[in-house]
């Protein structure tokens, strides 16, 4: 063998070991993107449930406002009928 042949399977090898380590950096920042994507999808999920609670809580809340002004009407009717029969 000759010093240019050896020179030539050197250079190949540097550049193979190269685009190895390439591919494999490469192929961890595909997972690291696909966990990072999944982890925002979690994050997703939980801040809708979050939301859907919330709007079921202010739809509740709603109904007892309701409830409660129905209630206060119904104690006024008897606070005024049972003045009007003091009078």
């Amino acid at each position: 063998m000759s010093y240019g042949t050896t020179i030539l399977l050197v250079v190949i090898l540097v550049i193979m070991v190269a685009l190895l380590l390439l591919g494999i950096r490469g192929i961890s920042w595909a997972q690291n993107a696909k966990k990072e994507l999944e982890e925002e999808e979690e994050q997703r999920l939980v801040l809708k449930s979050i939301g859907d609670g919330q709007r079921s809580i202010a739809a509740a809340l709603i109904s007892i406002q309701s409830e409660i002004a129905d209630i206060r009407n119904r104690i006024s009717a008897i606070e005024n009928a049972t003045t009007k029969e003091k009078a």
